[in-house]
């Protein structure tokens, strides 16, 4: 799997990390979240950790062999001083996909992105015959 665009990061404790302001109010980070891809026969299982993100804040698009994963940190209430985060991550797959079986899971903090391989893209066994 090769990445084909990535932010700056910062997770466990790495410190490259890039902000801007929002509106001139708290500082949006960008960060690359951790991941994971695990490929079986038919699917691909990508697992990335987005904490404070909600279902609402997360946009997932597969194209081609390509997919983008985008989320934001949710504000929390009373703390206006704290500094947010924009995750986002863009992968190529090794092969075509089926966008239209993929499916997504957000649970505490960790997105769950299934997606099934195309027709053409899955591994056919071929029968070798005796003459």
């Amino acid at each position: 799997m090769s990445e084909t665009q990535e932010t700056n990061a910062l997770s466990n404790g790495a410190s490259n990390a890039s902000s801007s302001k929002q509106d001139g109010n708290v500082p949006i980070w960008n960060v690359t979240p951790d991941l994971d891809v695990f490929e079986s026969a038919t699917h691909y299982l990508i697992v990335l950790n987005v904490p404070g993100a909600t279902p609402e804040s997360v946009n997932v698009q597969a194209i081609g062999t390509e997919l983008h994963v985008r989320a934001e940190q949710a504000p929390t209430p009373g703390q206006a001083d704290v500094a947010l985060a924009a995750f986002e991550r863009h992968l190529e797959l090794p092969g075509e996909v089926d966008a239209s079986s993929a499916s997504a899971n957000l649970r505490d903090g960790v997105l769950e992105i299934n997606i099934q391989k195309s027709a053409a893209a899955r591994r056919v066994r071929i029968p070798v015959n005796a003459n």
